[in-house]
């Protein structure tokens, strides 16, 4: 009798972390270029931008994730100070270090 509670545990088990197992997770952490350059060719457009941001804003939100400090995330305009309309690495990296949140 106690075989088949444990086959039963062991079933309910595997029933309820099989669809846990199958979402992809976040990955912690702020985003990386790479995260935002969607086209691989090493700068990130406005477009890009938007559409990467808007992305990782659905996932996190379907996640349950915070969405703390969003209204104070800077614009595309702000990244961009050469004015090129493109992100490089150096950008991207380089202002996204002074808005992440205090822990």
């Amino acid at each position: 009798m106690i075989s088949y509670q444990r086959y039963f545990i062991l079933s309910v088990s595997l029933a309820i972390a099989a669809p846990l197992a199958a979402q992809p997770a976040i990955p912690f952490g702020p985003p990386s270029f790479a995260n935002f350059d969607l086209n691989h060719d090493g700068a990130i457009t406005e477009q890009e931008f938007g559409e990467a941001r808007a992305q990782r804003i659905k996932e996190r939100s379907e996640q349950g994730y915070q969405m703390r400090g969003l209204a104070n995330a800077p614009a595309f305009a702000e990244f961009d100070r050469n004015g090129d309309g493109r992100l490089d690495p150096t950008e991207f990296t380089d202002l996204a270090a002074q808005h992440r949140p205090p822990r």
